[in-house]
């Protein structure tokens, strides 16, 4: 007895089975983004970090979609095409959020080093001439490719395979499929405002130097002055997050202005740290240049 036309796997993108119910998107850097953070907050964050392995799992499945699509192309029309590459532009997007959210948040343990490695193994097989792109060496710096003790990587592996036996981190992220149509243009549309970021990553510097001066008091308890440090760090990945959320953002009116505050960063920054922004900057530049080129239809 043959499947129904309905459990059948789409075919082309005309198969489709639109689901027009409308659902909240929140990306890996959304996820990951303090609102009115206390001394406290910033300090758990940077203590307890989210972790990297539940990242690169979600964004996998975004990929995924991604080959998906392309798969589907095959046999759909152009006009069927454009009424459904908005959910393309989202699910790359959601995808590319997550690799620089990956490489920005530290990794604390081998599994969470272990699948820093494999998103960065993974953007470098998605570049153009791989051996000769310029981003090469940046993505090898922002994920920590460069020379590793072979028995780091071999613990890192174990501990990899052990974390996925268990149960995923509790995230707000969210994952989501090529049917989602509505969902997915609402997430395109409504991408954080610009100036807010500016903002934000303005005030997390900000905190972050309070918090520093903070540090020279002398009347300060070892647990006070722990948690303070933790706090100058949290409030510093805070800011990092920030300006690569700007960095990524799907309309930046001012290109220059706005990447300015991300260059004062790159410049100061910890090599990683300037990698990874530098690859955000590029990698906004490449989504932007995607929807312009093919801008999604209603």
């Amino acid at each position: 007895m043959t499947k129904s036309h309905r459990g059948r796997a789409p075919a082309t993108l005309r198969d489709l089975r639109i689901d027009r119910t409308l659902r909240p998107v929140v990306d890996e850097l959304a996820a990951v983004t303090l609102s009115a953070p206390t001394l406290r907050d910033y300090a758990a964050f940077f203590s307890h970090p989210p972790a990297i392995v539940a990242m690169t799992t979600r964004a996998f499945q975004h990929a995924q979609e991604h080959e998906r699509f392309i798969a589907l192309t095959d046999g759909s029309d152009p006009d069927i095409f454009f009424r459904n590459v908005g959910q393309l532009h989202a699910v790359v997007r959601l995808n590319s959020v997550a690799s620089i959210a990956v490489a920005l948040i530290p990794a604390r343990s081998g599994a969470d080093r272990h699948a820093r490695r494999e998103q960065g193994h993974a953007m470098l097989r998605r570049l153009e001439e791989p051996e000769t792109n310029d981003l090469r060496e940046v993505i090898e710096i922002a994920f920590g490719l460069g020379d590793i003790d072979a028995e780091e990587v071999t613990w890192d592996i174990l501990s990899y395979i052990t974390r996925l036996l268990g149960t995923g981190a509790e995230s707000p992220a969210t994952i989501h499929r090529l049917e989602e149509h509505g969902t997915l243009l609402a997430y395109l549309e409504a991408q954080p405002d610009i100036d807010a970021l500016v903002r934000e990553a303005q005030h997390h510097g900000a905190m972050a130097d309070r918090f520093r001066t903070s540090l020279r008091r002398r009347d300060l308890s070892p647990e006070d002055r722990g948690r303070t440090d933790a706090a100058v760090e949290g409030a510093t990945l805070q800011q990092r997050i920030a300006l690569a959320r700007l960095a990524l953002a799907s309309h930046l009116p001012d290109r220059d202005a706005a990447l300015d505050h991300v260059y004062a960063v790159i410049n100061e920054a910890p090599r990683q740290v300037a990698a990874t922004l530098i690859l955000a900057i590029s990698v906004g530049d490449r989504l932007r240049d995607m929807a312009a080129a093919h801008p999604p239809r209603v």
